[in-house]
């Protein structure tokens, strides 16, 4: 989701019996709700927030989320099939978590983190299963959806087992994937602690990445790429704090959806004059986005960016504006 974007809330739904009024009560606890319909934007909002929760495997929330939307309208019978097929996985999935939360709470004496938890149950599904991984691979490369990857993956993670690396090489050399799940695939790869070449599908070419350069965190970033963002930070430190916050999170989203591509690699190269229009085309397009304005050319003076540095800070802001137009979409 575009960080500082309002995007619409639970309640803006239309109603068949009066579709000239948005908003209401429209999720009661049970029964399917045959007079209510999503806006095609609440469910591409609704289709981000579920990748969202996946992503950091926050699976009650999800399932939460999904047995709110089967009560309601979409509009397309395609959506309902494809969150109950996400719900029905994500119920067995949390139901062998509870058959085996007392396995591991007796084993565990004192703390330990959600990690090792994951770990620990991963492995106890493994040894118990000799079936699990090639399932969990199976599913990965079949599928339908990006929820699905992303849920995928997660699992992944934390098993271990040989065919799992290879496995996963082979899926991303030969499948052309979103760049947000093509660099989610990599920082998987990263934390199983794979190493070595792979060769990306990208845009009608084939781009050679390192898995152990993946970074994991925002500030794995190349110094050039991070420098860009702290600038943004201490500007808005004093005068706009939201924003910084926001900063960071979209950066971050922005340099996932890049790291495959040559523009990356031009960013972690960035001279010093370059990282002030960036800085500028950043805290800019934030802006834009927040007050829904025009370009603010404030920005050129608070980042001392040059006349020589002007084509640069638009082409950026281009790129950046582009970027965020499309974090509005679900993943396709």
């Amino acid at each position: 989701m575009l960080a500082g974007i309002r995007l619409p809330a639970r309640n803006e739904v239309r109603t068949i019996a009066d579709g000239r009024k948005e908003g209401g009560d429209t999720a009661p606890s049970q029964g399917k709700l045959d007079n209510v319909i999503l806006f095609p934007r609440t469910v591409d909002y609704y289709q981000i927030e579920l990748t969202k929760l996946l992503e950091t495997e926050r699976y009650q929330e999800a399932a939460e989320l999904l047995r709110f939307l089967l009560k309601v309208d979409s509009g397309d019978p395609r959506n309902h099939e494809e969150w109950e097929t996400l719900l029905d996985w994500i119920t067995t999935i949390m139901n062998e978590a509870d058959d085996g939360a007392g396995v591991i709470s007796q084993e565990d004496e004192g703390d330990v983190t959600e990690e090792e938890l994951l770990r620990k149950e991963t492995e106890r599904k493994k040894a118990a299963d000799e079936g699990y991984v090639s399932r969990l691979l199976e599913a990965l490369t079949s599928a339908s959806s990006p929820d699905q990857i992303l849920l995928s993956l997660g699992q992944l993670t934390y098993v271990q087992h040989p065919d799992i690396e290879p496995a996963m090489v082979r899926w991303l050399e030969s499948t052309r994937l979103h760049p947000y799940l093509l660099f989610k695939a990599l920082q998987t790869l990263k934390r199983r602690g794979a190493s070595g070449p792979v060769s990306i599908p990208y845009q009608g070419e084939t781009r050679q990445l390192e898995i152990e350069d993946t970074p994991l965190g925002i500030w794995d970033f190349p110094e050039a790429i991070t420098m860009i963002l702290r600038r943004v930070q201490e500007q808005c430190e004093i005068s706009e704090p939201a924003l910084g916050f926001f900063a960071e999170e979209t950066w971050a989203e922005f340099l996932a959806f890049v790291y495959a591509s040559p523009l990356f690699n031009r960013l972690a190269e960035l001279e010093e004059r370059s990282r002030d229009a960036w800085s500028a085309a950043l805290h800019g397009s934030l802006r834009k986005a927040m007050e829904n304005g025009a370009e603010d050319r404030d920005m050129l003076v608070l980042y001392a960016v040059t006349e020589a540095q002007n084509m640069e800070y638009k082409q950026a802001g281009q790129a950046l504006d582009a970027f965020m137009r499309l974090q509005s979409r679900p993943l396709a």
